[in-house]
């Protein structure tokens, strides 16, 4: 027979624990608290596949929760469930918690059940595969894209990594699009707007054609539903406010490196990677044309989207 996935539920109201549990219980091992520190005292001793925590809770914030699940069971598939537009939390569950969604209160059974299946069907993967040969992690010279006008932030990139990796610096989309076409890129680190244009679709559309692409976003912007979005449909790997400190943008494009490396010597990683497709209609249509463009183009320079850019030795 087959073993059920383990699903770790943690929420401080126990009408909220109970309706879960009913919903999930036929398909998975359903553990249930509303303490924190019991939440990560069982992923010590279980192998826990989807932990799903709400934000606000007396003693451990989820975010904070996420943060240290992360270090003590990194293979769990973590998801943020919360009732209140939190910037802070989104921020805090996507810089430290790098959570796979973000599930905001009421939410519909279907889509909860449908984001909890397949967090488990990664989950899964990720446990199979850990009995493979591992690749040894390539520790070449990568390739940054920054796409932002202003200066200063191709500067604080270059600055950072330049010594050990290559940085290129763009300040259109077209500009951006054309290296993305030409070369392999395994970061991207952009703004969320130039002048008066949303680059949110484009991200998006970058995922779903390149879902190695791990994107840094800094910018000004404060947008708790705009951030939900990019979390849920973009994969975004941090997101930093503008100005950025230099010893934050150090330690995130760091840890952006070591995913990506660590994606490299265990492929199996991209399936965290997966992406819900927007339902927005305009944003479907910019998400086209960026994906016909960069078709155009590789067809031009001859490139395959062949998977995880090769670092050069």
């Amino acid at each position: 027979m087959d073993i059920k996935p383990k699903v770790l539920l943690v929420d401080d109201e126990e009408r909220i624990l109970r309706s879960l549990g009913l919903l999930l219980r036929m398909q998975y091992q359903v553990f249930a608290t509303s303490d924190g520190f019991e939440a990560l005292a069982i992923l010590r001793r279980e192998k826990i596949h989807v932990l799903i925590s709400d934000q606000r809770m007396p003693v451990m914030s989820g975010s904070e929760l996420l943060r240290q699940a992360r270090e003590v069971s990194p293979d769990t598939v973590r998801i943020l469930l919360t009732g209140y537009a939190d910037a802070d939390a989104a921020l805090a569950s996507v810089n430290e918690g790098e959570i796979f969604r973000y599930i905001t209160k009421p939410w519909g059974p279907k889509e909860l059940r449908d984001t909890i299946a397949q967090a488990a069907e990664i989950a899964v993967r990720l446990e199979g595969a850990t009995i493979a040969p591992v690749v040894p992690v390539a520790t070449g010279r990568l390739t940054c894209l920054v796409l932002d006008r202003d200066e200063a932030t191709f500067q604080a990139v270059q600055e950072v990594i330049g010594a050990h990796h290559d940085v290129v610096w763009r300040q259109t989309v077209t500009g951006a699009l054309q290296v993305l076409a030409s070369q392999p890129v395994a970061i991207l680190v952009t703004e969320l707007s130039l002048g008066d244009e949303d680059l949110s679709a484009m991200i998006k559309q970058l995922k779903q054609e390149r879902p190695e692409l791990l994107t840094l976003i800094l910018t000004c912007f404060k947008d708790t539903s705009r951030l939900v979005d990019l979390i849920n449909q973009a994969q975004v790997f941090r997101y930093l406010p503008k100005p950025v400190r230099k010893g934050m943008l150090g330690r995130s494009i760091e840890s952006t490196i070591a995913r990506y490396q660590a994606m490299t010597a265990r492929p199996v990683l991209l399936a965290t990677q997966t992406v819900e497709k927007t339902q927005d209609v305009l944003e479907q249509q910019v998400g086209s044309k960026v994906a016909e463009y960069l078709a155009r183009l590789r067809g031009k320079t001859g490139r395959d989207k062949t998977g995880l850019a090769q670092p050069v030795a």
